[in-house]
């Protein structure tokens, strides 16, 4: 059964398995919904604004002053108490507020490989256990990311990157159970994260340090959180928040995070159910409708409407992709694209998923943009130069890289 399965999978080395069900992430989209589902119940959202300081009174935090780096503006934000959530960036900023943290965070670095989906022929994801850690055959799309590291990292927070060891580790690995092997003329891309695991002392090995939370309150009026994961996210949510309300002085109702729907997820069964209707009414390919429900669940109202007001937005943008016109307008309009970047790599998978990875579709979606924000020819051809240099410098990287594996 499981050569039918798997047929990639070394017979001669494999004795039994267990099959089981698992969902995928869009990390992007996920913490996207996240937030407009926040703005949605009352919170104020400003994304690209970085706090420079926090303003105390006595020993107490009573607010934080933040820069707009758009405008660059200052601006003074006061609050009863202040709440960081700040990953991996964690003991840098405590150290730039002069604050003391009851805990540490270590960063551990987690690389993966992108393969084309021929180069393993397998109908379900795998999970094996190495030495060390544990590897994930993981499918996406047309496509097979496989990983992870566990290594303890120590460099740039802002732009980790895999080493030519990570990427030997992965293939090494893979390859003890994979027939034909992979191999690295067949790597489409590389990338990493950090994952920031809680530590309570600096020489702490990253595999076995806790992938749970901790919540502290160092200072009156000033709260944190650190560790935890995506599967973890409510409760970590409800734990620093029930930790901080305690500075409001007052009674505050129990959390509700358990009960609350995420944006767009209200009524998405049942408008699956009614997929070839909406396509009947909308002129759109029952496909289509489907891929607009997994993006955008009941919100695919909204860029219904977007198309009724110009049908040829109810194009894709590309042959090669299922993302309509009308997508990129709506990353705009609804959520807060300001760049060329925003859209091909995290409203869209487009830099993930294109064969050149979105270079030939920047000016494109740099034209669809432009009427929105006001880009005059100028500000559109920055915006798409932002994006391919930036490109350009991922492909000089992955070139360097995967030749000194090879």
């Amino acid at each position: 059964k499981i050569a039918e399965i798997a047929p990639s999978l070394r017979s001669d080395l494999i004795n039994g398995a267990i099959k089981y069900f698992d969902a995928q992430v869009d990390d992007a989209r996920h913490t996207l919904a996240i937030a407009r589902t926040a703005a949605r119940h009352g919170a104020v959202l400003a994304s690209r604004v970085q706090c420079e300081e926090l303003v105390r009174e006595g020993k107490r935090v009573v607010g934080a002053k933040v820069r707009d780096l758009q405008s660059g503006k200052k601006i003074t934000v006061s609050a009863k108490v202040t709440v960081m959530c700040a990953g991996v960036w964690s003991d840098e900023l405590h150290e730039k507020f002069g604050i003391k943290p009851g805990y540490k965070v270590a960063m551990s670095k987690g690389a993966h490989i992108v393969l084309p989906k021929s180069a393993i022929k397998s109908d379900a994801g795998i999970i094996l256990k190495t030495s060390v850690s544990v590897l994930f055959i993981i499918p996406w799309g047309d496509k097979w990311i496989v990983g992870t590291t566990d290594t303890p990292y120590k460099a740039d927070r802002n732009n980790p990157v895999a080493s030519k060891e990570d990427v030997e580790y992965i293939i090494d690995q893979a390859n003890r159970v994979l027939h034909p092997k992979i191999n690295a003329e067949e790597i489409m891309g590389v990338y990493a994260g950090l994952r920031p695991l809680v530590a309570n002392a600096t020489d702490s090995k990253t595999t076995k340090l806790s992938r749970e939370h901790t919540v502290d309150r160092p200072v009156p009026g000033f709260v944190s959180i650190a560790g935890g994961k995506y599967t973890t996210y409510r409760v970590m949510g409800r734990d620093v928040i029930d930790l901080a309300v305690n500075d409001l002085r007052r009674i505050v109702a129990e959390s509700v995070t358990e009960k609350l729907p995420a944006i767009g997820a209200d009524g998405y069964f049942a408008l699956v159910q009614q997929s070839s209707q909406l396509s009947e009414l909308s002129g759109l390919s029952e496909s289509t409708i489907l891929h607009l429900l997994n993006r955008y669940g009941s919100l695919i109202s909204e860029i219904l409407e977007i198309i009724e007001s110009d049908k040829k937005l109810g194009q894709p943008i590309s042959e090669e992709l299922p993302y309509l016109k009308a997508e990129v307008i709506y990353a705009v309009t609804h959520e807060g694209a300001q760049s060329v970047d925003d859209v091909i790599s995290r409203r869209t998978r487009i830099a993930f998923e294109a064969s050149d990875g979105g270079e030939s579709l920047a000016s494109g979606i740099a034209t669809l943009m432009a009427p929105t924000l006001d880009w005059d020819g100028a500000a559109k051809r920055a915006s798409v130069s932002e994006f391919t240099k930036q490109l350009k410098n991922e492909r000089e990287s992955l070139s360097k890289l995967l030749a000194k594996v090879r």
